[in-house]
């Protein structure tokens, strides 16, 4: 079921069957495995951004001359959004692959999206998502 509202010159849609945000933040160097293994669920898009970050937890020191204390480690952010249904497929997706048990696996992020427009067509076309 789907409820419309005019803003200005634009469409906003509302619909009750939720959809979910999936932001999980991993370690680089699963992007690989990961994004082969997200694209294997037919999910649709997904945005990847690479950057650094760092948790709560100890720092790693590099061994050498200098013996130096890491800031950040390599990071991606991946950002699905899916049906509500395919919520846990996802996640345990991600879980699977990313996680070794160390300190600095990552964390994923689940918000439900209220409203949705795609820019292009100035209206919400679920298909598109």
């Amino acid at each position: 079921m789907r409820f419309e509202k005019k803003c200005n010159s634009f469409k906003i849609l509302f619909f009750i069957n939720s959809m979910k945000k999936i932001e999980a933040v991993i370690q680089a160097k699963h992007e690989q495995n990961v994004v082969d293994a997200l694209r294997k669920l037919d999910l649709g898009g997904m945005s990847l951004f690479h950057g650094l970050g760092r948790g709560r937890g100890p720092r790693k020191i590099k061994p050498g001359l200098g013996r130096y204390i890491e800031r950040y480690n390599a990071i991606l952010k991946i950002v699905i959004v899916v049906e509500d249904s395919k919520e846990d497929q996802v996640v345990s997706t991600i879980v699977d692959i990313a996680h070794t048990g160390s300190l600095g696996d990552g964390k994923i992020f689940i918000s439900t999206i209220d409203k949705v427009i795609d820019i292009t067509t100035k209206e919400k076309v679920e298909k598109n998502i």
